[in-house]
């Protein structure tokens, strides 16, 4: 089987081709931001005519998008309405008593998607258990239906009190708009969110029914362009949750797509703690405008099922990336203070940065190690794309060195300091401040710029050593490439532990699974995993915790292994715990994984040539200053090869900047393994 990944960023569109026998294949082509398909349909183009991939043979085509991302981060949504239960118009208005600063009185909230005079009202109601408290009458449906053909939107949300436990007023609401407006996006919040917490599901629901026309529309373009670049294969797109989904439930799921892209990285990394001995790994995805960073613990990546997306709620599973505006394009400047900063502004695809020479003129971190001689302008993306040393100079000596009265040199160091200072309190977020020692992880680079700063910034916080991987570049695009099909389902319980009928519970979970199995119905999976979940709080509390089920059964020694977990990891989450308090099952859920072949083959050694320097070049260290420095090829480098620092390791899609005092060991997988001669490896 062979399997194609396409990872659109905000600079490069990265493309893998993973054979059953271990086999990869990458390109790498400028985005295309005006158009993502544009560089996508160029990127399959490429992979043909110059690796010589025959994409008519592929089984499988995974691709991540940033297009819902982007919408929500511009706020260029269709005119949407919501639908609420009588007396609940200003759900989102509202909101919750939460602040990003306690003590400021004056901080203010997100503005709403939906403003409150697209916010329609319904005489309906349903208690807490789900019984019908007030009906939902024939006229009051047509009501709704003409209020909303009214308002002249293009989607629409319902939201209706304790529509998770009773789904029919929600359900007929919906029947009535797609019959009465066939092409107005609805979505209701039992289908997207069936979860307790009013705002936070009234708000996913509306992101859902907002997204849609704009997922639908750029999947039709993708599908229209696949045809005629003769892919045939079907195609799945990226959630999340660090699964793909069939491309034709794309639209309808569009809010799983928020963090699309930088999920197939973390994914790729969890394979490789699951297939190493390096369970414990803090991916650092260093691209061309941000940083993205996430913990995996015991090959497990830790995972979100409420987030904050620009401050909004978000009931969406979905890996704990953090997210840093500081990647290879971060433009850098002095204010006036003379202070230096490094972006979060960036240089993206167009124009670039200064030594692209696509009009750029301001310097940026790629700029910055092109000047300190960690770039080889003749050798940047295998010799195919020749990089301006001099425009790259001259920008850090126009906008930095003389500002700050320094020669270039200093100002080059001094971006590269300012940035990764900035990256390093991002992996302190993930970790230390979540109570994991960094000194037990290792820190797993990848991006095109990741394996540049890995070592800088892993020096900074600490970590136990730094882990590259081969073609880290296009790392991501490898993880959607060997991706699977993966399905959340959850179902509310809300009661005492000590009420619980475990037959009925057990009975839930087996509905899950059956929900499960109907939806990867021709989907052409060769089997089907389970993942049982529980959440649980303690009486009356708000903050929940969730933990992995063990057993087939949920019987009562499934249930005290569970409450038992629950009350260890709420110790480790919130410093404390009473394993004799009342606890409460909130939620039971299930992820569900469609694998989709028997999976390829460990990376294949492709070693050619012996561990010695192609060459040697003058490089800036911190420390010795510029310093005669070995560099060696990749491709070359067979397992067991040692090499002290500092030292330059080149591959097409990525360069690894081996700082002075640390030492490089190419492990059996063709990772490299860096360790700091000052403490002992993990």
């Amino acid at each position: 089987m062979s399997r194609l990944g396409i990872d659109v960023g905000g600079t490069f569109t990265d493309v893998v081709v993973l054979h059953e026998d271990g086999r990869r294949v990458v390109e790498k082509v400028p985005s295309t931001p005006h158009d993502a398909s544009i560089g996508i349909l160029h990127g399959i183009e490429q992979i043909q005519e110059t690796r010589g991939v025959d994409v008519g043979s592929l089984d499988v085509f995974c691709h991540g998008s940033t297009v819902a991302t982007n919408a929500l981060l511009e706020s260029k949504l269709p005119r949407t309405a919501l639908v609420v239960t009588r007396g609940f118009r200003d759900v989102l208005e509202i909101g919750t008593q939460l602040r990003s600063d306690l003590f400021d009185l004056r901080v203010a909230k997100p503005r709403p998607y939906v403003p409150r005079s697209r916010v329609i009202e319904v005489d309906e109601r349903v208690d807490r258990l789900g019984g019908v408290v007030t009906p939902l009458e024939d006229a009051e449906i047509e009501r709704v239906v003409e209020a909303v053909r009214a308002a002249d939107v293009e989607a629409c949300a319902v939201t209706l009190l304790f529509g998770f436990r009773n789904d029919e007023h929600e359900q007929r609401l919906a029947a009535a708009l797609r019959a009465a407006l066939p092409d107005l996006s609805v979505a209701i919040s039992s289908e997207v969110a069936p979860e307790i917490k009013e705002y936070p599901r009234a708000c996913t629901t509306v992101v859902s029914a907002a997204l849609r026309p704009l997922v639908a529309r750029y999947m039709a373009g993708i599908l229209a362009g696949l045809g005629p670049a003769g892919v045939t294969c079907p195609t799945f797109i990226m959630q999340s949750n660090g699964g793909v989904m069939k491309v034709t439930e794309a639209a309808e799921n569009a809010h799983r797509m928020v963090l699309s892209g930088p999920a197939a990285g973390v994914l790729a990394a969890t394979q490789v703690a699951k297939q190493s001995s390096y369970p414990h790994q803090i991916t650092f995805d260093m691209g061309g405008t941000s940083t993205d960073i996430c913990l995996i613990h015991e090959g497990r990546a830790r995972v979100e099922r409420e987030s904050l997306f620009e401050g909004r709620p978000m009931l969406v599973p979905q890996f704990d990336i953090h997210t840093i505006g500081s990647g290879g394009g971060s433009l850098a400047y002095v204010d006036e203070a003379g202070g230096l900063h490094v972006g979060p502004e960036s240089a993206g695809a167009v124009p670039g940065p200064a030594c692209y020479g696509r009009g750029g003129t301001r310097p940026t971190t790629t700029d910055a190690q092109l000047v300190l001689g960690r770039i080889d302008p003749t050798s940047f993306l295998g010799g195919e794309m020749a990089l301006d040393l001099e425009a790259a100079r001259l920008a850090v000596k126009t906008h930095v060195a003389d500002p700050l009265g320094v020669d270039v040199d200093t100002a080059a160091i001094g971006i590269l300091d300012v940035a990764d200072a900035v990256m390093a309190r991002g992996v302190r977020v993930v970790s230390v401040n979540r109570g994991y020692d960094p000194r037990d992880f290792h820190l797993l680079p990848f991006g095109g710029a990741g394996p540049m700063h890995a070592l800088s910034v892993g020096a900074l916080v600490d970590v136990g050593a730094v882990l590259v991987p081969p073609n880290p570049g296009t790392f991501s695009a490898v993880g959607m490439a060997g991706s699977d099909i993966k399905y959340n389902f959850v179902r509310v319980v809300d009661a005492d532990v000590s009420d619980l009928d475990l037959t009925e519970v057990d009975a839930t979970y087996a509905a899950l699974a059956e929900a499960a199995a109907e939806r990867f119905a021709g989907s052409g999976v060769v089997r089907i995993d389970h993942i049982r979940l529980a959440r649980f709080r303690y009486a009356w509390q708000d903050n929940d915790v969730e933990v992995i089920v063990e057993g087939a059964v949920f019987d009562g020694s499934a249930l005290d292994q569970a409450v038992k977990q629950f009350h260890e990891q709420h110790l480790f989450e919130f410093g404390h715990s009473n394993p004799e308090d009342r606890v409460e099952l909130v939620a039971v859920g299930l992820e569900a994984y469609g694998v989709l072949d028997s999976g390829a083959a460990g990376v294949v050694a492709t070693v050619d040539g012996s561990a010695e320097p192609a060459e040697h070049r003058e490089v800036y260290f911190t420390g010795p200053g510029r310093v005669q420095t070995p560099v060696y090829l990749r491709p070359s480098l067979p397992p067991g090869t040692v090499i002290p620092g500092p030292a330059i390791i080149e591959e097409r899609e990525a360069t690894t900047v081996v700082i002075p005092d640390t030492t490089v060991r190419v492990d059996d997988d063709l990772n490299l393994l860096i360790t700091y001669n000052d403490r002992e490896g993990a």
